[in-house]
C-alpha cells in the first residue's frame, strides 16, 4: 500500500494494488464524514484505491506527513541510472 498525499489540494490517496487498473469509482458523501470519499475498483470488482477529500481534517496528521516526506524525498533522490554493461 502506498499514500499519496498533494497538500495544495488536501487530498490523499491510498494505493491499494500498485498494478490494477482503474475501472470504476463509486463516490461516497456520508453526512456524518462531512467530506467526500471515493472508492476505485479494478476489473474485477476489488477494491484498488481510496481518495480522501479535506484530508487534513479525515486522516490522522503523521500519516500525511509521512506521505509529504516520501513524496519530497523521491522528488529530490537523483534518477535510478542502469549500471554499465
Amino acid at each position: 500500500m502506498r499514500i499519496l498525499y498533494d497538500r495544495q489540494a488536501n487530498t490523499a490517496y491510498l494505493q491499494l494494488d500498485d498494478e490494477a487498473e482503474k475501472t470504476r469509482t463509486h463516490a461516497c458523501d456520508p453526512m456524518g464524514v462531512r467530506g467526500e470519499i471515493n472508492l476505485d475498483f479494478g476489473p474485477n470488482g476489488e477494491l484498488i484505491g481510496i481518495e480522501v477529500l479535506d484530508a487534513k481534517r479525515l486522516l490522522p496528521g503523521d500519516l500525511l506527513a509521512n506521505a509529504e516526506r516520501k513524496r519530497i524525498s523521491q522528488r529530490l533522490a537523483p534518477p535510478e541510472v542502469a549500471p554499465p554493461a
